[in-house]
């Protein structure tokens, strides 16, 4: 197969808030630190240990908005989850179903390692009805599940024209039939 389809994976409002205010807090913050490194705090350890600090959140920042799902492809024989770096691809083959999911299938999640809303939910999660899931969504409705070797959840926009060519792509690898 060498088609290939592409679904945005547009925010919501909540993402937006919350990416645009932590993103402020933590460059405002990093600048007052430096301020404060060069012109205010004597005690070289004092200075170590806010630049440090100032220096692990900017990295979580960068972090975030590097790992940040930005679209969905349906790419020759695999999904993608494309983000700047490290996409992530699920290959057909592996797919056994995809479906919709209501957001409520999700209530009770803990985030393992990841993301909670800065620039998206990202990474690796857990609850009761799911078990362990990988989530890659930019907002808080139109869940799609993917089970495939894992269970991943993801937002693409028109989540029914991305679970319809997700099917079409698997008609190959499950023997031709209807799914």
């Amino acid at each position: 197969m060498t088609e290939s389809s592409v679904f945005a994976a547009p925010w919501d409002q909540k993402i937006t808030i919350i990416t645009v205010l932590v993103s402020l807090l933590i460059l405002t913050s990093s600048a007052i630190v430096v301020w404060m490194v060069l012109y205010g705090v004597r005690s070289a350890a004092i200075r170590a240990l806010m630049l440090f600090g100032a220096t692990v959140a900017l990295a979580a920042l960068a972090g975030a908005v590097l790992l940040a799902p930005r679209r969905y492809a349906i790419k020759d024989d695999r999904v993608v989850i494309e983000r700047a770096v490290c996409p992530v691809e699920i290959p057909i083959a592996s797919i056994r179903a995809v479906e919709p999911l209501s957001p409520g299938s999700l209530s009770g999640s803990l985030r393992v390692l990841g993301s909670g809303g800065l620039f998206g939910y990202f990474g690796r999660f857990r609850n009761q009805a799911l078990g362990d899931y990988r989530m890659y969504a930019t907002r808080g409705d139109g869940y799609v599940l993917v089970r495939a070797d894992r269970s991943y959840v993801l937002t693409p926009e028109a989540p029914d024209r991305f679970i319809e060519a997700v099917n079409r792509a698997r008609r190959p690898h499950a023997g031709g039939g209807a799914l």
